[in-house]
């Protein structure tokens, strides 16, 4: 991602916050936050406006930055670490500073300078498990688009206008939502196995993240519904076709390579993938199957594990890390706050040290170890997964090919 954001702006692209994000004007930039976030506590993306900085570039350039914490309440003197000049130019610093007595840790990332304007950004977070938990698939979101981040703040000048379309945006997840619900069905009243032609396993690698994996359901009509996240047999279809229309496609195969057309393109583009294998109804699988995760821009990094047993049961463990990115990674430096878990619970733990300006940390634990355990069930295209917690749910699977190598479990792939 270090390297997106150093290449040059094509086009002003609109950004969209991911589901349960607010977004807005805020100190001239660009803040995103989630709309459910518990008073007092810190979760943030803020694009700041653009400065000018005349000839100076990398560290120079970078120290022309002399509020990077405004606008967060922050008290007293942060905790810093030096900045470090990561892939393509981008520079970050990584601090910690206290908020209503709290400890909030934050990362501030410039894109190299052009024509003597600097853009940056900053990624504030307090020091909890629970909330990284929870919105860190937003965090991966925003982090994955945030190119898209300064024409938005662009776009949006002017009262009128960002109201206008503040509302818009709101009434486009308003419908999205509406179409999440109408498009869900019960199990075995969506599209029955004799329409699927193919499930064509996706993958695709972007600058600077790690590799996408997707599903997509092709149809014996030529039609099919790209990215899936649900069993096909929980989907209606009809109701997708017509609230959903963006993820309706058309299909084809031309010698060996699989072709797809989205609902607005004139033109066929070829993918990259093979077709899935779904399970035996009541099969079960044993081995260890592994996503990783990682981005250059925010410093992250995650792999979530599902320990299958021939028994029927499972475990997951996983561990995630927001740091200073790949250079200190690559160095056994741990981020600024982790977050592993397993049968035993979570546990998280956060510090940042800086020369001459002391140290923070904190480490919390927590006795969840039943949210990570259970027992499985595979039948065709779905698992039913029933927690230590007493939580179900029936969630997409499939598997890479017969030799069962890889699988993929609700929007993602795991691999042995």
């Amino acid at each position: 991602m270090a390297a997106l954001l150093a290449a040059p702006l094509t086009s002003a692209m609109a950004f969209t916050p991911p589901p349960g994000w607010t977004m807005r004007v805020h100190e001239d930039g660009l803040l995103l936050q989630p709309a459910s976030l518990p008073p007092g506590k810190v979760m943030q993306f803020w694009a700041a406006p653009p400065m000018a900085v005349g000839r100076d570039e990398g560290l120079s350039a970078f120290a022309r930055i002399k509020e990077p914490l405004r606008g967060l309440g922050a008290a007293g003197q942060p905790a810093c670490k030096p900045p470090e000049t990561l892939t393509a130019g981008v520079v970050v610093q990584s601090c910690v500073t206290s908020i209503n007595g709290a400890p909030v840790e934050t990362q501030v990332y410039m894109r190299p300078p052009r024509d003597g304007q600097l853009e940056w950004m900053r990624i504030a977070f307090s020091q909890e498990e629970a909330l990284l938990h929870q919105y860190g698939g937003g965090l991966k979101a925003i982090s994955t688009n945030a190119n898209e981040l300064w024409p938005t703040l662009k776009s949006l000048a002017g009262d009128q206008r960002q109201q206008r379309e503040q509302a818009e945006r709101a009434a486009t997840q308003e419908r999205r939502a509406a179409a999440e619900r109408a498009i869900h069905t019960a199990p075995g009243k969506g599209v029955p196995e004799r329409d699927i032609a193919f499930m064509l396993w996706t993958r695709y690698q972007p600058s600077g993240e790690s590799m996408v994996e997707q599903l997509h359901l092709l149809l014996k009509d030529g039609t099919g519904y790209r990215d899936l996240d649900l069993p096909p047999d929980e989907l209606d279809i009809a109701a997708a076709r017509r609230m959903q229309p963006e993820r309706i496609i058309q299909w084809r195969r031309n010698g060996k390579d699989w072709q797809i057309k989205d609902h607005d393109d004139k033109d066929w583009r070829t993918v990259i993938g093979s077709p899935a294998a779904p399970a035996s109804a009541g099969q079960r699988i044993a081995g260890v199957y592994t996503h990783s995760w990682y981005s250059i821009l925010s410093g992250a990094s995650s792999q979530n594990r599902f320990h299958f047993q021939p028994d029927g049961s499972f475990e997951q463990t996983g561990k995630s890390v927001f740091g200073t990115g790949a250079m200190a990674a690559a160095n056994g430096v741990a981020g600024m706050a982790t977050n592993s878990y397993s049968r035993g619970g979570s546990t998280s733990t956060s510090s940042v040290s800086a020369v001459g300006a002391g140290a923070g940390g904190a480490t919390q634990q927590r006795r969840n170890g039943a949210d990570f355990v259970g027992r499985y069930r595979l039948e065709g295209w779905a698992m039913q997964v029933e927690r230590e917690n007493g939580s179900t749910e029936r969630v997409l699977f499939a598997f890479s090919s017969d030799q069962q190598r890889a699988v993929f479990i609700k929007d993602q792939g795991y691999s042995k």
